[in-house]
Formats: structure tokens, sequence, C-alpha cells
């Protein structure tokens, strides 16, 4: 996957590794009722407060509304947040993994959405 020089990076917000961090989600588009994917647990690739990128066997729906639960470690409570598939790509051609983009749309509460800021942060100083 090409993912261009980070120099050249156009995102809004800075996208950082954090270690440890997974996610489990489930689609909220209706064509997919009947799939759930909230039982499995995806590493997050990188973080940001506008979203995340996983690595999931799932091929998802572009566009698509999802509900996202984050673990930020083993101490932490899931917190849960609101976005949507931003992009899909295939990992390579001959894998059945998918990089996907989610854009975070929407938040529980501030106090959830400072604590990922302030881990993304911790990685940043």
């Amino acid at each position: 996957m090409d993912t261009g020089n980070f120099q050249d990076e156009k995102r809004q917000y800075k996208r950082v590794t954090l270690p440890g961090v997974s996610c489990s989600f489930k689609l909220l588009d209706p064509r997919t009722w009947s799939t759930y994917h909230d039982k499995t647990v995806n590493d997050v690739q990188d973080i940001s407060i506008g979203g995340l990128r996983l690595c999931t066997k799932n091929e998802l729906i572009l566009k698509a509304p999802i509900g996202i639960d984050i673990k930020i470690n083993s101490s932490q409570e899931l917190i849960r947040t609101f976005g949507r598939v931003a992009w899909i790509r295939k990992k390579n051609p001959t894998s059945d993994d998918y990089n996907v983009g989610i854009s975070f749309s929407w938040w529980k509460n501030d106090e959830e959405k400072k604590i990922v800021y302030d881990a993304i942060a911790s990685q940043i100083s």
C-alpha cells in the first residue's frame, strides 16, 4: 500500500500509532443489518482525533455509518464513537485483509474524546 510521503500529508489531524489500541465495530448501514462485525477485535494501525485506520478481513461498504468501540489500553473502559467508512484498500493483491479508514462523526461525550486526545498528545510530545 502506498501511503505517500508523510511530509505531503494533507490530513487535518496528526495520526499516531498507539501500541495496544484495539477496536470493535458494527456497521449501521441498513443494507448490512444481518452482518455484525462487533465480535471481531481489530488492531488500530493509527489514530487521530478525526479518525482511525484499522486492518480487518471484512470488506466494508464505503461511506457506511459505523459504530466503533475503542480500547486505549487494558485498564481503560471502552470508548464508544460513531463515524463513517472513509476509504477501503486491499492490503495486497493476494491477501484477504483490508486497510480501512474510519472518519469520526460523533462522540458519546467530551470526556471520552479527551481520553483519545490525551493518548494521542502523549505520543506527539
